[in-house]
């Protein structure tokens, strides 16, 4: 008879949230039958896994572009000239 033992370690995760926004999450996990923390295991799996994205990031690359399209830039020859540099 051969017995297969799987055990799977976890560590504890410590860091700050704002009240509301941790309220509201909880709120959401839970309306999908999870707990935070399960919810936090998700993410940070799908995270890894590259399955999310960042939508900050995403943000500012439209912004960026907007700045571009409207001619709110210089190049990098201009800006060091204006440095002095």
């Amino acid at each position: 008879m051969l017995f297969v033992y799987t055990c799977f370690m976890t560590t504890r995760a410590i860091f700050n949230m704002d009240s509301k926004l941790k309220s509201a999450a909880m709120k959401k996990a839970r309306g999908r039958g999870l707990s935070l923390s399960a919810f936090m295991n998700l993410a940070a799996r799908a995270f890894v896994a590259g399955r999310i994205d960042i939508d900050v990031l995403s943000e500012d690359l439209l912004k960026s572009r907007d700045d571009i399209r409207l001619g709110r830039v210089i190049s990098q020859d201009k800006l060091f000239h204006r440095l002095g540099i």
